[in-house]
C-alpha cells in the first residue's frame, strides 16, 4: 500500500508539473508589477486564498470572495486608487473601481479574451458568442446582432406573456405560503428562453421534474466547485467521485438540445416552418445560416446551448432580486403597482410594446435593483500584453476582473451606495454619472446582445405579478447575504408570500 501510495504521490506530481512551472514563471513575470500595485499582498505564489476561502463558519467560497473584494475596494478608494490587485495561486486578478478605469478596458479592441474561469462551459456552449475571440467572435456577434433587432424584439412578446400569465397562475396558487422566489421565476425564465431560442415550450413551469432545469443545475454545479475545489483538479479523484453525474447531465443538455434540431429539421424540410418568418425563433435564425454554408449544425447546436445558458439564469436571478426588494419595501412595491394598475386596470390583456414604454418607473426600480444587487457580480478578462489603466500598468497574463458590484457600490458615482433610490436612473442624473459606472450587461466590445430583450421580459414578469398580487416578507432589504457563483444568488434564498389582490372600485 505504502508502495502504491508513492506512485500515486509521483505520478500526481509529474502530472502537474507544467502547470506548477507555468504558476512559478508567470509569478516571476508579473511580481514587479504587482508590488507596484494597490491591493493586498497575500502569501508567494499563495496569495490572497485564505481571504477567498472564508472561515467555513460565517463565510464559505461563494460568500467570501465578495466581502473581501468588497473590503479591498473600500481600502483601495479611501488611498485615492481606481484599482486593486490580488493574488490566488498564481494568478493575477485586478478589478477596476470606476467608469474611466472600466471603460478603458471594455472598450480595448486587443483585450477581448475571456478568462480562465470560462473554461468550464466549453463543453457544453463550446467557443462560440460567449468564449471565442477575434474574427470568429466578431462574426458569430454580427449573427447574433438581426435576433435583438427591435423588429424580432416585438415578436417575442407574445412569448413573454404567454409565460408571465402561466407564472402569475402559478404564484396565485402558493397563497399564504412562504415560498423561495428563485425558483418559481427561474422556471419560468427556462420556459421564454427555451421557446425564444428553440421553437418549443418544455411546460417547466407547470412541469417542474423536467429533466432540463436539473440537468443544468447539476452541470453548472458541477462547473462552479470546479473553480473553488481544488481536490476536483485530481483527476482520479475527478473520475472516481464527480465525473458519471458530471457526464450524465451534461449528456441529458446536449441530447435534449440534438432532439429539438432534429424535430425542427424535419418540419422546415417539409414546408411546415418558414425560416424567413417574421416571429421566428432563434433556432431557426441559425439555420437560415446554416443553409448559406455559415454555420454548421454542431455550431447551431452549440450556439443555442450558449443562448440557453445565457439567458435563463440572469433573468431569474435578477427577477428574484427584483421580487425580494418589492416584497421587502412596500412603499416601492405600491409605487409600481400604481403605475400598472393605471396602465391595465383590473383587466387580464397582454403587455404590448406601448405598455412597456409606459412602465417608467417599474423599469428604474429594476434598474436600481441590478445596480445594488448586480446580477453578473464577475466578467473575466485575461490580458493578451502589459496593459495600461490610466496611471497603472498591468502585467500580461493578468486576469481583469469587471466587477458590477463593486462598480455600483462607488460612493463618487453614487452616493450613499447601499440606499435604495430608483431616481438615481432619472435622466437628470445618469447624464452626470460617467457611461460606465453602471454596468449591469457589461459594456464596450462584448456588452450583453440580450439587454433589451431581457429588460422587455422583466418588465413584463414584473408588472404581470403585481397586477393580481402583493408581496410581503418581514426581513429588511440588506438583511439578505450574497453568493458568487454564475450570478448573484441571495444566501436566504428569496423568501416571500404572496397575497391576492382586491382592487380598488
Amino acid at each position: 500500500m505504502a508502495l502504491v501510495g508513492l506512485l500515486f504521490t509521483i505520478a500526481a506530481a509529474v502530472y502537474y508539473i507544467p502547470w506548477i512551472v507555468k504558476l512559478i514563471s508567470n509569478w516571476i513575470y508579473q511580481y514587479p508589477y504587482i508590488m507596484k500595485l494597490p491591493g493586498p499582498k497575500g502569501l508567494p505564489l499563495v496569495g490572497n486564498v485564505l481571504e477567498l476561502a472564508g472561515d467555513g463558519k460565517t463565510t464559505n467560497s461563494s460568500t467570501a470572495p465578495l466581502l473581501f473584494w468588497l473590503e479591498c475596494a473600500e481600502k483601495a478608494r479611501a488611498e485615492g486608487h481606481s484599482i486593486f490587485t490580488m493574488t490566488a495561486l498564481g494568478r493575477t486578478m485586478t478589478f477596476p473601481l470606476n467608469g474611466e478605469m472600466m471603460k478603458a478596458i471594455c472598450e480595448s479592441p486587443e483585450q477581448l479574451m475571456k478568462g480562465k474561469d470560462y473554461d468550464y462551459l466549453k463543453a457544453w456552449v463550446g467557443e462560440g458568442i460567449l468564449i471565442s475571440v477575434g474574427d470568429k467572435w466578431k462574426e458569430r456577434r454580427k449573427f447574433f446582432s438581426p435576433m435583438f433587432h427591435f423588429s424580432m424584439l416585438e415578436g417575442y412578446l407574445d412569448t413573454f406573456n404567454k409565460h408571465a400569465r402561466i407564472f402569475q397562475q402559478q404564484l396565485l396558487k402558493t397563497e399564504g405560503n412562504e415560498i423561495d422566489m428563485f425558483m418559481y421565476v427561474k422556471r419560468c425564465s427556462l420556459d421564454i428562453i427555451v421557446e425564444t431560442a428553440m421553437g418549443c415550450d418544455f411546460g417547466i413551469q407547470t412541469n417542474p421534474d423536467h429533466p432540463y432545469p436539473h440537468a443544468i443545475e447539476v452541470y453548472t454545479n458541477f462547473s462552479q466547485r470546479y473553480n473553488t475545489e481544488p481536490q476536483m483538479w485530481v483527476t482520479a479523484i475527478w473520475y472516481l467521485l464527480y465525473h458519471r453525474e458530471y457526464k450524465t447531465a451534461l449528456n441529458q443538455l446536449h441530447g435534449l438540445t440534438n432532439d429539438i434540431m432534429n424535430e425542427r429539421m424535419k418540419r422546415v424540410q417539409t414546408g411546415e416552418v418558414d425560416l424567413n418568418a417574421k416571429k421566428r425563433p432563434l433556432i431557426d435564425h441559425f439555420f437560415g445560416l446554416h443553409e448559406q454554408g455559415k454555420m454548421t449544425l454542431e455550431e447551431v447546436h452549440l450556439e443555442i446551448n450558449a443562448t440557453i445558458f445565457g439567458g435563463h439564469d440572469t433573468t431569474a436571478a435578477t427577477m428574484s432580486w427584483v421580487y425580494w426588494a418589492l416584497a421587502t419595501q412596500p412603499h416601492f412595491q405600491q409605487q409600481c403597482y400604481e403605475e400598472a394598475y393605471a396602465i391595465f386596470g383590473d383587466s387580464d390583456r397582454d403587455c404590448t410594446h406601448d405598455d412597456l414604454k409606459a412602465l417608467e418607473f417599474t423599469e428604474r426600480f429594476i434598474r436600481e435593483t441590478m445596480r445594488i444587487f448586480a446580477p453578473v457580480p464577475l466578467i473575466e478578462r485575461e490580458l493578451v500584453s502589459d496593459f495600461k489603466m490610466g496611471e497603472y500598468v498591468i502585467p500580461k497574463g493578468t486576469e481583469i476582473f469587471l466587477n458590477a458590484f463593486l462598480l455600483h457600490h462607488n460612493p463618487e458615482a453614487f452616493p450613499d451606495p447601499w440606499k435604495f433610490d430608483p431616481d438615481r436612473f432619472l435622466i437628470e442624473n445618469v447624464s452626470k454619472r460617467h457611461p460606465y459606472d453602471y454596468v449591469p450587461f457589461c459594456a464596450g466590445h462584448r456588452s450583453c446582445l440580450g439587454q433589451k430583450f431581457a429588460m422587455q421580459e422583466m418588465k413584463i414578469l414584473t408588472s404581470w405579478v403585481l397586477r393580481k398580487m402583493s408581496l410581503h416578507s418581514d426581513r429588511n432589504l440588506l438583511d439578505n447575504g450574497y453568493a458568487t457563483d454564475v450570478v448573484l444568488k441571495p444566501t436566504l434564498g428569496s423568501l416571500m408570500t404572496v397575497k391576492r389582490r382586491v382592487h380598488p372600485e
